[in-house]
């Protein structure tokens, strides 16, 4: 795993064997600069290694991760966890796909791109990249004008000063094929590279005329603009605009924002990203099946640490946009949903 990039928060489980009188020993953390052993199933007497990468602390991924090793310290004999802070949606794919990382969030076209070598992952495919289960955090796109611009609709963006979140950020993998579905690029508008707090701030402030946000709703940036004194709307994506860009990237989907979200006349119609969790493919069968089957029978802790994780059902767990595990597979057939 990444030293650089990960803080630690690493959950112990030193449990009794059963019909023994020994206790098994906690294997050693790897030195700095060492790679963490492999995830291996879990045994008796063993120590399970299982690292899973999210994103900034301010985000969903990491509370959802931490969710998931809280969930892991209980159920799996030997587990030892540790929580990543890493780039985010738009280097999990990587982390996961080399073999770095056990576990990772990241958008479904992110994924589904790292796995197929095309798009932001063009010529460097990661096969080894499984889906391990779907309906993470969906991403809602935002984009949030005070309501004395002339900005009505994504028409309107050319030349304007937009934020559109910061380098690296998984909204810029899915932007510009929103974008292109209005013969639009980023090079069209005036972009700024900021946070979503940063940007939304500067909308308000009147420095510049709009801000995308990529954030399950509520999202926290969003509602500050609804908590200032500044008369704002969301830009919505009209119906044959989005329903063309879904039969076009069929790992986006449709969202409506209700009206009492954010206090808006109506219904806002967006689109959004599917959020997945990705796993490696080399991980044991049996660990990944318990890993799986062990979130969804404590989906009430795991929804409790998020809003977001709402979400996560077995409704919205599978995907075949491409292989998923095989342990996951073992425990959605089980539950009829596979």
């Amino acid at each position: 795993m990444k030293k650089t990039l990960a803080i630690l928060l690493t959950l112990v489980l030193t449990l009794s064997l059963v019909g023994c009188a020994q206790q098994a020993a906690p294997a050693a953390e790897p030195a700095a600069g060492e790679a963490a052993a492999p995830a291996e199933p879990a045994a008796s007497g063993k120590t399970t290694y299982v690292s899973i990468a999210t994103a900034s602390l301010g985000g969903s991924y990491y509370p959802i991760g931490v969710g998931m090793a809280e969930v892991y310290k209980e159920t799996i004999d030997g587990a030892e966890v540790s929580v990543e802070v890493t780039g985010g949606a738009s280097e999990n794919p990587k982390l996961v796909g080399s073999g770095e990382s056990d576990i990772g969030f990241t958008n479904a076209n992110l994924a589904f791109a790292a796995y197929s070598g095309t798009g932001a992952f063009e010529g460097n495919a990661y096969p080894d990249l499984r889906i391990m289960f779907s309906g993470v955090a969906p991403g809602t796109i935002h984009l949030v004008v005070k309501d004395s611009t002339e900005i009505h609709s994504y028409n309107d963006l050319k030349g304007k000063k937009i934020a559109v979140g910061p380098q690296g950020g998984g909204l810029l993998s899915l932007l510009p094929d929103l974008l292109g579905m209005y013969n639009l690029t980023l090079d069209d508008m005036n972009c700024s590279f900021m946070s979503y707090d940063e940007g939304v701030q500067a909308v308000i402030d009147g420095n510049l005329d709009g801000a995308f946000a990529q954030a399950p709703h509520p999202s926290a940036a969003i509602q500050t603009i609804q908590g200032s004194n500044v008369d704002f709307r969301l830009i919505e994506v009209e119906d044959d605009i989005r329903n063309a860009f879904i039969e076009k990237y069929p790992y986006y989907n449709l969202v409506d924002i209700p009206a009492d979200t954010y206090g808006t006349p109506t219904d806002i119609k967006t689109v959004g990203s599917t959020n997945v969790a990705v796993c490696n493919a080399n991980l044991d069968t049996e660990l990944v099946y318990q890993m799986v089957k062990n979130v969804y029978e404590n989906l009430d802790k795991i929804h409790n640490v998020h809003p977001s994780a709402s979400s996560i059902s077995l409704e919205t767990a599978v995907s075949k946009m491409f292989p998923m595990h095989d342990g996951a597979v073992k425990y959605f057939t089980e539950m009829g949903v596979y």
